[in-house]
């Protein structure tokens, strides 16, 4: 119930009228089955995820069932509490993937099949998923396939960096190629690649298994912590891949969180995200998506990339800077609610004038975005009552902002 932020108000347990029923053991008996009365405060997705949850773990449940969940009052999301870390001890509970275009299942996966990858990926998701707030990132023998696909991608890119990306990114790269942080021959490691980030930024990644959501990958940002993937794209596909994996971070990402202005872009982004609606939560990744993902801005009347997505990818490089795809201003409010396709190629990019417009723009939408809850919290208030509890809501998450914020402050001065 905790994991899934569940707030549990009264717990009760009795021995189970269906048990009895059915002539089973005594209730004096420790086989005999119990119905576990649960009272809790929860959204309609938390206590899905909490269902879930209870399912898996056979080992928690051990002779019990879960029978039904009653529903017994109805809660105003405007009214509830949603959570969110406030130390960043506490992003060890943000690691909650969308499973998506997974090898195992998805014959569209470039791996579907191929059962020495699959487990290859399961090994290094899994020693994500065993990382926790303190640990030593872990040293990955990666294979030698593993580093050939690296290099291919490597050295394929290298051909369009002066063509078809910004400035921003390759005097960033340039610096991490001069000090040997990413080389071609060998995949870096996450925690050297960490040591040249927090010197720069106060940036740093951390290991996660997969695409995390938008929830959960915001709110890590507001720490300057960027969740990363450590397994490759299938060596058959080198030049696309439908998900994030480790090529996508270290040669989209981290030359751009490199950058001081685009470090503290992502910050703000994050610490606005921090207890924001589902509804905000979706447009702010929506456009984050479309712009530090996949964005394009004008450098000498070409189009050049800044998003990681086409930074990583030879392929939707060449695509996006051609005449093929679609090609809109950036207008934050209207790339929030474009739908977009996570599968292929994008068949619309948007251009901002320049990365600096981009970021500025960004910056303000998630700053509206975030005086719209306020005034919508406002709009709930029936009661002297209620305004007492709002002030108190909202003086809590500003000072969990504000804390945050001195914290990334404090570590990138030293």
């Amino acid at each position: 119930m905790e994991t899934a932020h569940v707030t549990i108000g009264h717990v009760e347990t009795r021995p189970s009228k269906k048990d009895s029923e059915r002539g089973g053991a005594s209730s004096e008996s420790s086989d005999s089955a119990h119905d576990v009365l649960l009272s809790c405060r929860a959204t309609k997705t938390q206590l899905i995820h909490a269902a879930e949850l209870l399912t898996q773990n056979h080992g928690a449940l051990q002779a019990f069932s879960i029978f039904s969940i009653n529903k017994s009052k109805s809660i105003d999301k405007n009214q509830s509490i949603i959570w969110f870390p406030r130390h960043i001890s506490e992003l060890d509970r943000c690691s909650k993937c969308i499973t998506k275009y997974e090898p195992t299942t998805d014959p569209r996966h470039p791996g579907h099949g191929d059962e020495e990858y699959i487990k290859r990926r399961k090994y290094l998701n899994d020693l994500a998923l065993e990382f926790k707030f303190g640990d030593e990132i872990d040293y990955v023998e990666y294979t030698e396939e593993e580093h050939a696909t690296w290099k291919a991608v490597y050295e394929k890119l290298c051909d369009l960096h002066v063509s078809h990306t910004c400035t921003v990114y390759r005097q960033n790269l340039k610096i991490l190629q001069t000090e040997r942080v990413l080389t071609a021959d060998r995949i870096p490691q996450i925690r050297d690649v960490n040591k040249s980030l927090q010197k720069k930024t106060g940036f740093e990644l951390r290991p996660c298994s997969g695409l995390l959501s938008a929830r959960d990958f915001l709110a890590s940002l507001a720490f300057r912590v960027f969740q990363t993937t450590t397994y490759l794209r299938h060596h058959a596909s080198p030049h696309h891949s439908p998900e994030p994996d480790l090529i996508h971070e270290l040669l989209g990402h981290v030359p751009m969180f490199s950058d001081p202005l685009l470090a503290q872009m992502s910050q703000d982004i994050g610490l606005m995200s921090l207890g924001a609606s589902d509804e905000h939560i979706e447009k702010l990744a929506t456009v984050y998506w479309f712009i530090v993902e996949f964005g394009l801005c004008k450098e000498d009347g070409k189009l050049k990339a800044i998003g990681a997505g086409l930074l990583s990818a030879y392929g939707e490089l060449m695509h996006a800077c051609s005449d093929v795809p679609e090609h809109k201003d950036f207008e934050p409010a209207v790339t929030a609610i474009q739908k977009y396709e996570d599968s292929d190629y994008q068949p619309l990019y948007f251009v901002a004038d320049s990365i600096h417009d981009a970021l500025a723009k960004l910056r303000k939408y998630a700053k509206f975005l975030v005086l719209k809850s306020i005034i919508s919290m406002f709009q709930t208030i029936e009661s002297s009552a209620d305004l007492e509890k709002a002030f108190s809501r909202l003086s809590n998450d500003l000072s969990a902002i504000t804390h945050a914020a001195d914290r990334m402050k404090i570590s990138v001065s030293m």
